[in-house]
C-alpha cells in the first residue's frame, strides 16, 4: 500500500498543473514579455530582407520552460520601423526610442526562443518568421 501511495505522489508530480509533463512549455501572460521580445530585433532582422529594420509591435503568444535554465518561446507580431538598413542605426542598435513602427508598414509574425542559463552568463537567441500578416488583420 505504502509504495502504490509512492508513485500515485510521483505521477501527480510529473504531471504537473493542467496535465503538462514537468518541465514543459508553461502559457504565461503574453503583455508581460514585451521588454523581453525587444531582445531579438537582432535576429529576426537577420531573417528579414527588407529596406528597413522591424520592431516588435506585440507579443501574441508566451510561454516558458524551465529546464538547465529557462526556455521563453514567444510569438512576436512585426512592423517596419522608420529605420532603414545600411543607416546610421544597426540591429543591434535598434530600440523603441529610435527606430518607431512605420504607419502602414509590412508586418510578420515571428517565433522567437530565448533560452537563458544566467549564472553561466548564458543567452542564446533564435527568430523564425512564421507568415506575413496582412494589415487588415487584426492580431
Amino acid at each position: 500500500m505504502h509504495s502504490a501511495f509512492i508513485i500515485a505522489a510521483v505521477l501527480v508530480v510529473a504531471n504537473g498543473v493542467n496535465g503538462q509533463l514537468a518541465g514543459g512549455l508553461s502559457d504565461v501572460n503574453a503583455t508581460e514579455y514585451t521588454n523581453t521580445a525587444w531582445k531579438s530585433v537582432p535576429e529576426i532582422n537577420e531573417k528579414n530582407d527588407g529596406q528597413t529594420y522591424l520592431v516588435p509591435i506585440k507579443v501574441v503568444k508566451a510561454q516558458v520552460q524551465v529546464v538547465a535554465g529557462t526556455n521563453t518561446v514567444l510569438e512576436v507580431l512585426c512592423g517596419e520601423s522608420t529605420c532603414t538598413k545600411g543607416g546610421s542605426v544597426t540591429a543591434e542598435k535598434v530600440t523603441s526610442a529610435n527606430c518607431q513602427l512605420k504607419s502602414g508598414g509590412e508586418r510578420s509574425l515571428y517565433k522567437v526562443s530565448i533560452w537563458e542559463k544566467p549564472w553561466e552568463n548564458f543567452e542564446q537567441i533564435t527568430a523564425e518568421k512564421i507568415r506575413d500578416v496582412p494589415a487588415d488583420e487584426k492580431i
